[in-house]
């Protein structure tokens, strides 16, 4: 009675590892968080990183990024900016400034973006709202457990089409880089 009672649970263990749906659901998780995690653009001793994480519905990424300077060894020396901040003088933190939808069919993620790191002037509120988006220019090398070589995005910032504010600054964030996922 106990080896068929074993054996029953081992048949029933090991067919439900093997379930086409399950391992469905597992490649899409897979896929669905390429994106999530941390990029980094270096020119020189700058230092520009972007961190992305899903939704807590699913519903996309979201995100913030900042600048650091570090030292010849890859040490962080200073931070130059950081969009992980209070927002104006409140002693909130913007919760993302990065947000995008769920990944396309052609590797990328886009959508809103707020510069929150650009000089406070009068008529520009501190931030500038912009887009962004972010494709993946080698999704072959995105294998996990273990990845064959570093994924690339390119990423790039528009300001909003249609009226804008002349007192209004450039970005402050790069518009146009590859990032490397680290």
């Amino acid at each position: 009675m106990k080896r068929i009672v074993v054996i029953v649970l081992a048949t029933i263990g090991l067919t439900s590892f093997r379930n086409p749906t399950h391992i469905k659901a597992n490649h899409s998780l897979l896929l669905q968080d390429m994106f999530g995690g941390t990029w980094k653009y270096q020119n020189g001793n700058d230092v520009f990183i972007v961190t992305l994480w899903r939704d807590l519905d699913g519903d996309g990424y979201r995100g913030h990024y900042k600048k650091i300077t570090v030292d010849a060894c890859g040490n962080q020396v200073a931070e130059i900016y950081n969009s992980n901040k209070p927002i104006g003088h409140s002693t909130t933190n913007w919760p993302y400034v990065i947000n995008s939808g769920n990944i396309s069919q052609y590797y990328s993620i886009g959508g809103p973006i707020d510069d929150n790191t650009v000089t406070n002037t009068p008529n520009a509120g501190g931030f500038i709202e912009g887009s962004f988006v972010m494709k993946i220019l080698n999704p072959n090398c995105y294998t996990p457990p273990t990845n064959a070589c570093s994924l690339q995005a390119q990423w790039t910032v528009k300001k909003d089409y249609g009226l804008g504010n002349p007192a209004e600054p450039d970005f402050n964030i790069p518009t146009n880089v590859v990032l490397t996922k680290q």
